[in-house]
């Protein structure tokens, strides 16, 4: 076991722990309810064995007879050796003694003695502890022997009653202990067998790795209590396989598209370089190196956008103003203008609207949107930019074209980095399969969503719904 106890050693000492302690303040309560009644009953027994001498004083007409008949007098106080009197005749000065039943010559306390005409009570008994710290109890009277007043000291030695208190105590202590061991192992057998489920998904969960992300948590024989818990485990997995294998497709992609240019990079280099050229045959190579260079820095500046796009990083630097939806439409229709001429395509603007917006990446949606569209559009056809409002506080912008029919698999992916609909993975229309990639992120930047959705005859639309104010 490692040096932080486990889960289970910690319960169960806790719950023995909580025995002992329960048991002991129960035993301390019914320790302190016994010692009270037994000093009752004590107290009780003293003040009785006190009328029982008054009584018999009372029958006695001399000290002699008295003294004739101590042993009588101390059977009255139960014929024990803890049973101790004394008595002096106060009618003369100072007081004489009349009778002695203090075999250990025991200093008795001075007590206020209780007057003949009155009742002694509870209160007037003193408690005390003799030098070898057995407990006591004295009580003093006044009574009259025959016609004569004297003073009756009565004190009993509780030895016995405190050695049944110690006794009750070391009962009370292992009684405690005793009940805490078993509490605890009870409990940690408990705690063992109800842990069993949790041993078992630790198991399981030691055994994912990212060669069997597949694999899931067996549910058949949670108790219902774990369920969620395992749940959302296997939710986490999911996530977690998805993205590992989103992570794998992206690192495979991004090494074929740094691949390829630079494989062209080095072949050039290589086919240049194997016989003596002329300046204009390395200044073309030197182009067409620029122009590779050029197409590397956008690819790497792409991924360095959705990376901070996906971390909020790109959040802050955002300066959202008013951007009319007509004015940018215009802008972008007139700038593609030249390249749709080039296949004969034609670019239409419809619809109104205006959003609180950083005006840059609207731009850049735009032209990413429409530079998609006149890439892929059917040529001959017409490519739509059309703005509405779907409520007072939503703009969705569409950029449609006619087009080859998509599988549904493709459209769901059309947002994946990368993913192009055709089995090449780099084309000579120079994208970089980061375009609609990066059209999502900044309608995720800015509050909203981008979607695509295609109809029957081809048509397919690419549909942005942004926040009319900032988020």
């Amino acid at each position: 076991m490692s040096k932080q106890r486990s889960l289970g050693w910690r319960l169960g000492i806790s719950g023995a722990m909580v025995a002992a302690a329960a048991s002991a303040l129960l035993g301390l309560y019914l320790y302190e309810t016994f010692e009270a009644q037994l000093l009752q009953r004590d107290d009780v027994q003293l003040l009785g064995k006190l009328r029982q001498l008054r009584q018999l004083l009372s029958h006695s007409s001399t000290a002699e007879m008295l003294r004739s008949q101590a042993d009588y007098v101390r059977d009255t106080m139960s014929g024990e050796s803890n049973a101790l009197i004394e008595m002096d005749d106060v009618s003369v000065k100072p007081s004489a003694p009349i009778l002695r039943i203090n075999p250990v010559n025991l200093a008795f306390p001075v007590l206020t003695p209780v007057p003949l005409t009155n009742e002694a009570g509870r209160q007037h008994i003193r408690h005390w502890q003799t030098e070898s710290g057995v407990p006591a109890a004295t009580l003093t009277a006044i009574s009259s022997l025959g016609n004569k007043p004297v003073e009756i000291r009565l004190t009993r030695l509780y030895s016995e009653r405190d050695v049944l208190l110690k006794t009750y105590r070391l009962q009370i202590l292992f009684t405690s202990l005793a009940a805490g061991l078993l509490s605890g192992g009870i409990l940690l057998f408990v705690i063992w067998r109800g842990l069993a489920p949790l041993r078992k998904l630790r198991t399981q969960t030691a055994a994912v790795s990212p060669q069997n992300l597949s694999q899931r948590l067996d549910s058949s024989q949670v108790p219902g209590k774990l369920l969620p818990l395992v749940d959302g485990l296997n939710q986490m997995l999911t996530r977690l396989e998805n993205g590992y294998l989103q992570l794998n497709q992206f690192s495979a992609d991004l090494a074929h598209e740094l691949r390829t240019p630079l494989a062209a990079l080095n072949t050039q280099t290589q086919v240049i370089l194997s016989k003596q050229r002329n300046a204009d045959e390395y200044e073309a190579l030197l182009e067409s190196h620029l122009e590779a260079f050029e197409r590397l820095t956008r690819l790497v500046d792409s991924l360095l956008f959705l990376a901070r796009s996906e971390h909020q990083q790109i959040a802050r630097d955002l300066v959202h103003h008013p951007v009319s939806i007509s004015d940018e439409f215009a802008r972008i229709a007139d700038y593609f203008e030249d390249l749709a001429e080039q296949r004969q395509l034609r670019i239409v603007c419809s619809g109104e609207a205006e959003i609180f917006a950083d005006p840059h990446m609207v731009r850049r949606v735009l032209a990413n949107l429409v530079s998609n569209a006149v890439r892929y559009a059917a040529e001959g056809t017409v490519i739509e930019l059309t703005a509405k409002t779907a409520d007072p506080q939503i703009v969705v912008l569409d950029v449609s074209n006619q087009g080859d029919l998509l599988a549904q698999a493709d459209l769901e992916r059309l947002f994946d980095r990368f993913y192009r609909t055709d089995a090449s993975r780099y084309s000579n229309n120079g994208g970089s399969g980061l375009g609609l990639a990066i059209v999502k992120a900044i309608a995720i930047l800015h509050g909203g969503n981008a979607s695509v959705s295609q109809s029957s005859d081809g048509k397919i639309t690419f549909s942005l719904r942004l926040p009319v104010s900032r988020l």
